[in-house]
């Protein structure tokens, strides 16, 4: 039987996920629940609706459609019931001005390689390749490493993005077909995961350091929020922690960006609005993680 995976989004001519021009596969289904998270359609495992309020023309169309009454016209305006939706899809695939989409689709392996083979060139030409993130790809690591035997049947550079938050043997599985892993360390103080991250830091950088006894190169990325994980002691506690890494290719400091909002907006959730580091703050963090590990800001040094 073919397997399938569950993914949200295919984005090609990336530049910010890997070297060179890449396809990037985002998998839906995380295995943590960061409170500034940039990807919430991301977190489920199932299909959601995505309800885009300012393209509605409230003609009613759905209403009609949907078997559980989600939607309503009241006094004219469009009334939609998340708690009762089912994600069946049935109003997207009539909504003509594209005010509900469905996030969450299952995809099989050659389904996204059709995708991802009609921009090969682009890939030799720049050194660049295909990126599975997310979401936790490697919750699907079944899927992912037949995905990946694909992809390295062509000769295309393989890059993972992961969080470690699994039992090592997922991973594992997969590292014969991985060139490259960009791994998130968010923190290492208890504390920052018990307010802000539903996850464990202790098997992250336990994973790490069981990923380290193998060949495969990584880059280890930190996404930097104002007054959460940026201080000048946790940099250091997890540059320290990164110094004894052998297989560790550089370290990256990444600025948090306030641009999800809408992605809450249209799955109907709340969004908390974090703050940036300012750029003096973060060229002072790079220093200081700099007399552990070798330092970069984007990917096109490997």
């Amino acid at each position: 039987m073919e397997q399938k995976g569950i993914i949200f989004d295919i984005q090609r001519f990336s530049t910010h996920d890997g070297p060179g021009i890449r396809t990037t596969v985002f998998f839906k289904g995380c295995s943590a629940g960061c409170k500034w998270c940039h990807n919430p359609e991301s977190v489920s495992f199932k299909p959601q609706l995505q309800y885009y309020k300012d393209r509605c023309t409230n003609c009613g169309k759905c209403a009609g459609l949907c078997l559980v009454n989600a939607h309503n016209i009241i006094d004219g305006k469009h009334d939609f019931n998340r708690n009762k939706c089912t994600a069946c899809g049935i109003c997207s695939r009539e909504c003509f001005n594209n005010a509900l989409v469905i996030c969450g689709r299952k995809e099989s392996t050659e389904d996204i390689m059709a995708s991802i083979l009609a921009d090969k060139s682009y890939y030799n030409e720049s050194k660049g390749g295909v990126t599975l993130s997310g979401g936790e790809p490697v919750l699907q690591d079944n899927f992912c490493m037949e995905l990946l035997k694909q992809l390295k049947s062509e000769n295309i550079h393989t890059n993972l993005q992961t969080a470690g938050f699994y039992p090592f043997e997922k991973l594992e599985k997969l590292l014969p077909y991985l060139d490259l892993i960009t791994y998130d360390i968010k923190g290492v103080s208890p504390e920052i995961y018990k307010n802000y991250i539903n996850a464990d830091p202790a098997l992250a950088v336990e994973n790490l350091k069981l990923l380290d006894k193998k060949t495969i190169p990584f880059i280890v990325r930190t996404p930097c929020i104002k007054n959460i994980n940026d201080s000048e002691q946790e940099i250091e506690k997890i540059a320290q922690m990164l110094f004894s890494l052998n297989n560790l290719k550089y370290y990256m400091l990444v600025p948090y960006h306030g641009l999800a909002k809408i992605k809450y907006d249209i799955l109907g959730r709340d969004f908390i609005k974090f703050e940036t580091p300012p750029p003096e703050h973060m060229k002072n963090l790079e220093q200081i993680a700099a007399k552990y590990v070798t330092v970069r800001n984007n990917y096109e040094e490997l």
